[in-house]
C-alpha cells in the first residue's frame, strides 16, 4: 500500500510545487505546458458531476492563471467516442497557494477513458495533454450513497496527549470523538484523513487548515472528526504504520475529506486538494437535505 500511495502522491506533490520532475498519475512532466489527473486509480466514478481534479504544471512549476477546457472520449469498442467538453476551474480557496482545476463532466459508463485538457496562459503558453484512465463503477474508498465504515478511530480519550494522534503543530482539536460514535448518534460529520507531519504530497497541512477554517460556521450542526493517517509514530517516527481507519476505508492516498450524513451515509469526498468553497458547498448541500 505504500508504494500506491507514493505513487499517486507524485502527481499532489507537483500540484503543490515542491517536488521533482518525476512520473506522476497519468502522464509524464516536461517542459512546456502540461496536465496531470490527481486522483487515485481506479477513483473516478461513473456519474454526473464527477469531481474530475487536474494539476496544470508549466515548465513542472504549477499555475492558477491558465483556461482549461477537457475535451472527454469514451474508448470503447468501436473507437474514441466523444463524451463531451467541459471547463475546469481553478480552486484554491484557503490552500495556501495550493489547488487544482477542478471539471464536473458526466461519465456515463465504466471502462476505459480519453481526455485531451488544453491550457492557456494570459501570456501565451498553452500545452495539450493526453490523459488515459479508467472510470470505475464501484469506487476502492467508500464512495457518495454508501454506508460509511464504522470506524473506531482513536481520540484524546484513548492516548496520552493528542500529539499521539495527531502530528500537526500544533494538533488540531478534532479528535473528540470517532467516527464510530459520530454514526452511533446520527450526527452530520466531516471527516479528513491527512498526516500535517508526514503527507508525502505536502498537502495535508493546508487541507486540514481549511477544515479547522470552517469550524466556527458549523458550530453545533457537523461534528468534524480528523483522522491521522498514520499510527506509532512517537517518539520514532521511522516506526510509524498505517492507521487501522486507513485500511478500514482503502485508502490509496492522502488527504481525504468525506461528509457522512445524519443515517451514516457518504453524501461526498474529495480526493487530494480541495478548496474551501468546494468543502462548503458541500456541507451547506448536505445539511439542507431533507
Amino acid at each position: 500500500m505504500r508504494r500506491r500511495l507514493a505513487l499517486v502522491a507524485l502527481a499532489l506533490t507537483l500540484v503543490a510545487g515542491c517536488g521533482p520532475s518525476a512520473g506522476s498519475a497519468g502522464a509524464q512532466p516536461s517542459p512546456g505546458v502540461q496536465a496531470v489527473l490527481v486522483s487515485s486509480a481506479g477513483e473516478v466514478l461513473v456519474g454526473r458531476k464527477e469531481r474530475f481534479p487536474l494539476g496544470i504544471l508549466d515548465h513542472n512549476t504549477p499555475v492558477s492563471d491558465a483556461t482549461v477546457k477537457v475535451h472527454l472520449f469514451y474508448l470503447g469498442s468501436g473507437g474514441a467516442q466523444p463524451r463531451g467538453d467541459f471547463d475546469a476551474s481553478f480552486k484554491g480557496d484557503g490552500l495556501n497557494g495550493a489547488g487544482v482545476y477542478v471539471a464536473l463532466p458526466t461519465f456515463d459508463v465504466a471502462g476505459q477513458w480519453r481526455a485531451e485538457i488544453t491550457a492557456l496562459r494570459p501570456n501565451g503558453a498553452h500545452g495539450v495533454t493526453t490523459l488515459a484512465f479508467d472510470v470505475s463503477a464501484t469506487p476502492l474508498a467508500p464512495g457518495p450513497g454508501q454506508l460509511a465504515p464504522r470506524t473506531h478511530n482513536p481520540t484524546v480519550a484513548d492516548v496520552p496527549d493528542v500529539s499521539y494522534i495527531d502530528s500537526g503543530t500544533p494538533p488540531d482539536d478534532m479528535h473528540g470523538i470517532s467516527i464510530a460514535d459520530a454514526i452511533a448518534q446520527h450526527r452530520p460529520t466531516l471527516v479528513i484523513f491527512a498526516s500535517p507531519a508526514f503527507c508525502t504530497s505536502r498537502i495535508c497541512g493546508p487541507e486540514v487548515d481549511v477544515v479547522r477554517s470552517l469550524e466556527p460556521d458549523y458550530k453545533g450542526r457537523l461534528t468534524f472528526v480528523h483522522v491521522e493517517v498514520y499510527t506509532n509514530f512517537k517518539p520514532d517516527p521511522s516506526r510509524r504504520s498505517y492507521a487501522q481507519a486507513v485500511l478500514d476505508w482503502r485508502l490509496q492516498s492522502e488527504p481525504w475529506i468525506f461528509l457522512i450524513d445524519p443515517g451514516g451515509v457518504i453524501q461526498a469526498r474529495f480526493e487530494g486538494p480541495a478548496a474551501r468553497d468546494e468543502v462548503k458547498s458541500a456541507v451547506d448541500a448536505m445539511l439542507a437535505a431533507p
